[in-house]
This record gives structure tokens, C-alpha cells and sequence, in this order.
């Protein structure tokens, strides 16, 4: 099967009781859909990272709600390393990600104040790293953290996610993940979906798994998506085999600690051959069973009260 080729003609999609992603054409950019998600009062014209920080800051402390997305047009991508350096000064850099379009001059900030965020993300990538040590042949060396490194398409689009990791067979600055995590609060799932095509499609088939976590409060919950190209279930598939970004396994876990899914997906299974760049005779799936999310989860919200 091929990969998707052509990264800006997949539209947004959702995950339906069907079993995977609705996808449709359109000549519309991941990024111009997520902006358009966005409200035009949070969106401004970009005069300087001093004043982009300001705003930045206002948002985090008016305390009205868990996660913002700012749009900012008049920004081009080489502006990132002095807004590092304010936002850095104002000390929230940890607290933001940012994606840039350069056809647009534009960049969409997202601003995650909520501690769930952090602990949701890093206790979960600690998990998988736990998982693959424990595959024969393999230790925690076996892969490289990449956190909310930059990734970059050259002078067209680049990116932050939350958490990620990469074989340590690939090197250098400039290797892509193997294996995304972006968290987020309910209530903002679209936003996210974008991102995980975002990745499938802009790294070219070097990110290849994406997992999605959404956080709800009140009451606590957990909704778990995980995210990786497969063969396109629509009428163009029957012309061509197309991969799409799809929405392969989800999971909801409740307060009580019950899961169900949707799709009725019956574990977490990260592929070997999503993690890893070569194969192996003793190459063994990361597996999280129903009842291990179920304690991740209940674990999660004793943190959360």
C-alpha cells in the first residue's frame, strides 16, 4: 500500500462507531482547519515576540478555561527562537506548542496551563518506555526521547508535540519521532485529530504511531485515541490503495476505572514495526491490556484531586 502523498488535500475527520476515520477531499490545510476552530478573538497580528509573550501571559492567567489555542498571523517561522527567549523570560515556555504554516506567515500557540497535562503525558511515556525495555533485545536504550522538540518540513511547516520517542538507530538533530503522544483536555478533540494527521502525513512515514490523550475533570475521565495510517475505506480505494491517517484503537475510562471503546478495540497495541526501523525474531508488540489502562487511569486521578 502507499502512503499518503499529497498532505494537503486530507480534510478533518472523526471517529465513529463505523470503526476508523471519515476522511474527505479538499484543498483546505490541516493548519487552516485548526485555525478555523480558533475564535477571531484569539486571533492577532503579529508585532514582536515581546508583545506575542504579553499575550500569551494574559491568556494563561485569566483562569478561564483549561487549554487555548491563539492564532498569530505575520509570523514567520525564523521569529521562533526570540519567542522562545520571551516566553522564556515570562517563564511559560513549558506550558506552550507551537505550529507554524510559512505559506501563511502564521502560527497557532497552544497554551496547556493545567497540571493534568504534564503528569498525564510524561507518567504514560514513562509507561511505554517501561514496556519496551522489557522486550527481548531491547532496554530503555533501545530508544531516544524527543519531547517537544521542533520538527520541521524545510521551509514549509514545522511543529511541537508533547511527548515522543525514536529508535535510537536514527540519528542527528533534524530525525522525526517514531511514535507522537499529544494530551489535551475534553471538550477539544477535533483540534487534536488535526494534529495527529498533522504528524502521519508531514513526516512522511517516519511518524508512524500518534496517541492521543484527552483529560476530563469533572467527573475524571480518560478518553485514549491511537492513530496510524491505514488503507482508506472510501470509494477512491477502489481506483487505488490510499493510506489515510486513521483512528485504529480508542479507549473511554471512567472515574470508576471502566473502560469501553468504541471501536471495540480490546488492547493498546503499539506495532513493533511502528516503534522500530528494522525487524528482529524477537520483535514483540507494546501491549497495554484493558485492565493495565484501567490502573493507569485510576492511578492518574488519585494526582488529579
Amino acid at each position: 500500500m502507499s502512503r499518503q502523498t499529497n498532505p494537503d488535500e486530507i480534510a478533518r475527520g472523526s471517529i465513529n462507531g463505523g470503526g476508523g476515520l471519515g476522511v474527505v477531499g479538499g484543498g483546505t490545510t490541516l493548519f487552516e482547519m485548526q485555525a478555523a476552530l480558533i475564535p477571531d478573538e484569539s486571533k492577532f497580528k503579529y508585532e514582536s515576540a515581546r508583545k506575542l509573550a504579553r499575550t500569551v501571559e494574559k491568556t494563561f492567567n485569566s483562569g478561564t478555561a483549561d487549554q487555548y489555542f491563539l492564532h498569530f498571523h505575520g509570523v514567520e517561522d525564523h521569529e521562533f527562537d526570540r519567542i522562545e527567549r520571551e516566553l522564556r523570560r515570562v517563564q511559560l515556555r513549558n506550558s506552550v506548542r507551537f505550529t507554524f504554516e510559512n505559506a501563511l506567515d502564521a502560527a497557532i500557540i497552544r497554551i496547556t496551563p493545567g497540571p493534568e497535562h504534564s503528569r498525564v503525558g510524561i507518567n504514560l511515556y514513562c509507561e511505554i518506555i517501561d514496556k519496551i525495555a522489557s522486550t527481548p533485545g531491547h532496554s530503555r536504550r533501545s530508544v531516544e526521547g524527543s519531547g517537544a522538540t521542533l520538527f520541521q518540513v524545510p521551509g514549509v511547516r514545522s511543529k511541537e508535540g508533547d511527548e515522543s520517542f525514536l529508535p535510537r538507530t536514527r540519528v542527528g538533530r533534524s530525525a522525526w519521532p517514531s511514535v507522537m503522544m499529544e494530551v489535551g483536555y475534553a471538550g477539544r478533540e477535533d483540534f487534536l485529530r488535526l494534529d495527529a494527521q498533522w504528524w502521519l502525513i508531514n513526516s512522511t512515514g517516519r511518524t508512524r504511531f500518534v496517541i492521543l490523550v484527552f483529560v476530563t475533570k469533572n467527573p475524571l475521565a480518560l478518553d485514549i485515541e491511537c492513530w496510524s495510517m491505514a488503507e482508506s475505506s472510501g470509494p477512491e480505494s477502489r481506483q487505488t490503495s490510499l493510506d489515510v491517517p486513521t483512528c485504529v484503537d480508542n479507549f473511554n475510562i471512567d472515574s470508576f476505572g471502566n473502560v469501553k471503546s468504541l471501536l471495540g478495540s480490546t488492547d493498546l497495541r503499539i506495532p513493533y514495526t511502528d516503534i522500530f526501523d528494522q525487524h528482529h525474531g524477537d520483535a514483540e508488540d507494546v501491549i497495554f491490556s484493558l485492565d493495565e489502562l484501567s490502573e493507569f487511569a485510576l492511578s492518574r486521578y488519585q494526582m488529579m484531586i
